[in-house]
């Protein structure tokens, strides 16, 4: 699918295997994963007469997710359980396309409580690309 037809993002959820956040975490927005390649290699060598020569590296991360989530108060015991709890989390979009990697809840951090609002929190997600010792592609 094209991202210029999506319509909305009503249906977009996120899951962290292990921890029931569909009952008590409940997503307002998503920032998914981005992609980083790292900075230039500098080979550079005397022999260079006009420019300095870079490479591009091999090894690309995925950079921090992020979202933020109407809570229930009642479930912070099982949120705080989340915290650095390194499983498959699972980012499903509208059109039930998925991102599926390896990390981890690294902080949940709530917002001001207001009459008439719902509690809400700030939320950074961490792809380790690791399952039990394995390095695991995103799916």
């Amino acid at each position: 699918m094209r991202a210029a037809t999506l319509k909305d993002t009503y249906g977009i959820s996120i899951t962290i295997a292990g921890h029931a956040f569909a009952l008590y975490l409940d997503p307002k927005s998503i920032t998914p994963f981005g992609v980083d390649g790292g900075d230039a290699i500098d080979n550079t060598t005397l022999s260079n007469t006009r420019y300095k020569t870079k490479s591009p590296g091999t090894l690309v991360e995925l950079t921090d997710g992020s979202f933020t989530a109407a809570y229930d108060p009642g479930e912070l015991a099982n949120i705080y359980a989340a915290i650095n709890d390194n499983a498959l989390i699972t980012i499903t979009y509208a059109d039930d396309t998925t991102d599926a990697v390896y990390g981890y809840l690294k902080s949940f951090t709530p917002n001001e409580h207001g009459e008439r609002t719902d509690a809400t929190a700030e939320c950074v997600i961490v792809a380790t690309m690791n399952n039990a010792g394995t390095e695991t592609n995103p799916a």
